[in-house]
């Protein structure tokens, strides 16, 4: 699922998200050097440092909920879970969504309820993949 893919982990993050990761062929890099970044806690040390470089302040790197994976390995799938969903930003900006949107969905009582939750939300990526099957199938 993650053959030739690296990541940095917060130590925010269950062992048990970074065992799925390597299991599934993922290797771990440093943060400056990882394909995705994940965290489970917005205000751990180490993911406030993140969110305070200048990468992430001029918008190169984005930081995720760990929670992405354990969804991952629940469906036994990578692509039909939508990524953007788990896009974890400083709890100043989460702060200001809540407001909007209500809870985000790693805040959710159970990953059932994220599971049926995301299915009904639109993501684009699934657009472009249901596009692209058509036009395959034509």
């Amino acid at each position: 699922m993650f053959r030739s893919k690296t990541a940095w982990f917060s130590s925010s993050v269950p062992q048990n998200h970074l065992d799925f990761w390597m299991v599934e062929g993922g290797s771990i890099t440093g943060w400056r050097e990882a394909d995705y970044l994940f965290s489970a806690d917005a205000t751990c040390p180490d993911t406030l440092r993140i969110f305070e470089s200048k990468d992430y302040i001029c918008n190169k790197i984005t930081v995720f909920h760990s929670l992405f994976l354990s969804t991952c390995e629940k469906r036994q799938s990578v692509k039909s879970v939508c990524i953007g969903h788990y896009v974890l930003p400083p709890t100043s900006v989460q702060d200001e969504v809540r407001k909007e949107v209500g809870r985000l969905i790693w805040e959710h009582e159970d990953e059932e309820t994220i599971a049926q939750d995301e299915q009904k939300t639109f993501c684009p990526s699934e657009v472009a993949h249901s596009e692209q099957d058509v036009k395959g199938n034509m």
